[in-house]
C-alpha cells in the first residue's frame, strides 16, 4: 500500500491516497490540510464531529482543517475511498470565495454530497482524475491537478451557494471578504504575540465586531482559530524536523510550554512526543488522531 507524509510539500501542498476501510481499521483523527473523501465502493459511515453520514459508491465528503472525522464500516462490509488532501492556500490567488466550502460555518456544516447529485458525479470525475495523475506523475501532472482542483473547489462553491437563500448568501460573502484579510494577518503573524485588538485594528473594525465575524463565519473564536493555526505548526515541525519538543512550541507561537501542551492533546489526542513517534516516515497518518 502507498505510504502518505503527514504533511504537504509547501510548493505543491496536494497529495492522494486510496483506501480500503474494513470495520474499525481507522481512528478518529484530525490534520492540517483539507481532505476530499470519494466512495469507489462499498458501504459503511463518515463520522465527521458529531454529524454521521452513511456512506454509498459515488459521495463525495468535504473535511476542512479543524473537523475530528473518522470513515467506519459493518464488520462483515468494507468501503474503498479516493482522498484528495491540499491546503486551501493553494486557491488564494485565484479566486478566494473558493476557500468559503473550507473556512465558512454557512458551508461546512454540510460535508456530504450524496453520489446520485450531478454534482458529485462531476466532482468524483475530476478527483478520479487527479487522483491517476498524482499517481502515475507524466509531465504537466502538477498543471493538470492545480486545474482539477480549482473546477473541483469552484463547484463546491456553487453547490454550497444553492443551499443557501439570497439573504444568507449576500450575507456570507460580505462577512467572510471582511474576514479574509484578518484571516491571511493570523496567517503572517501567528507564531508572533497577537491579539483580537491587533487584528481587529488590521480590518478596521471593533474587537467585539471581529469577533463575533469569527464565530460566523469560521465557527471559532479568534482565540481558538489561532490555537488550531499554531497547533497545525507544530505537527509540521515535530514530523518535518528534528528540532526539540521543547524548541517546537516557541517555533509554533505558543506562549509557555504548559499551553503548547494542553492546547496539543486536546486537538490531536497524543502529546507531542508521541505525536512524533507515532508518524514516522513510514506511517499511514490514517491511523493517528
Amino acid at each position: 500500500m502507498r505510504k502518505e507524509k503527514m504533511d504537504l510539500d509547501h510548493a505543491f501542498p496536494i497529495d492522494m491516497a486510496r483506501r480500503t476501510i474494513r470495520a474499525n481499521t481507522v481512528t478518529k483523527h484530525w490534520h492540517p490540510f483539507v481532505e476530499l473523501g470519494y466512495c469507489i465502493d462499498g458501504e459503511g459511515w463518515f463520522h465527521i464531529n458529531d454529524e454521521t453520514y452513511p456512506v454509498r459508491p459515488g459521495d463525495v465528503f468535504v473535511v476542512n482543517q479543524t473537523q475530528p472525522h473518522i470513515a467506519n464500516c459493518d464488520p462483515d462490509k468494507m468501503c474503498r475511498f479516493l482522498f484528495i488532501y491540499f491546503r486551501p492556500s493553494i486557491l488564494e490567488t485565484s479566486e478566494p470565495e473558493l476557500l468559503l466550502p473550507f473556512n465558512s460555518k454557512s458551508f461546512v456544516i454540510r460535508n456530504q454530497i450524496v453520489g446520485h447529485l450531478p454534482i458529485a458525479q462531476e466532482i468524483g470525475r475530476l478527483m478520479l482524475g487527479m487522483g491517476e495523475e498524482l499517481e502515475q506523475k507524466q509531465i504537466g501532472y502538477k498543471s493538470y491537478v492545480v486545474g482539477a482542483l480549482q473546477q473541483t473547489c469552484a463547484l463546491l462553491a456553487r453547490y454550497y451557494r444553492s443551499l443557501l437563500s439570497e439573504q444568507e448568501w449576500n450575507v456570507t460573502l460580505t462577512s467572510f471578504n471582511r474576514i479574509f484579510p484578518a484571516l491571511q494577518f493570523i496567517k503572517e503573524h501567528y507564531t508572533e504575540t497577537i491579539h483580537l485588538e491587533d487584528v481587529a485594528a488590521h480590518i478596521s473594525l471593533s474587537p467585539s465586531r471581529t469577533y463575533h465575524l469569527f464565530k460566523e463565519i469560521i465557527g471559532d473564536g479568534f482565540k481558538e482559530y489561532l490555537i488550531k493555526m499554531r497547533v497545525k505548526e507544530a505537527q509540521r515541525l515535530l514530523i518535518g524536523s528534528d528540532i526539540p519538543v521543547t524548541d517546537v512550541f516557541l517555533q509554533s507561537g505558543f506562549p509557555n510550554h504548559a499551553s503548547f501542551y494542553r492546547s496539543f492533546q486536546q486537538l490531536v489526542k497524543m502529546t507531542p512526543r508521541q505525536y512524533r513517534s507515532s508518524v514516522g516516515a513510514t506511517a499511514d497518518f490514517m491511523n493517528f488522531p
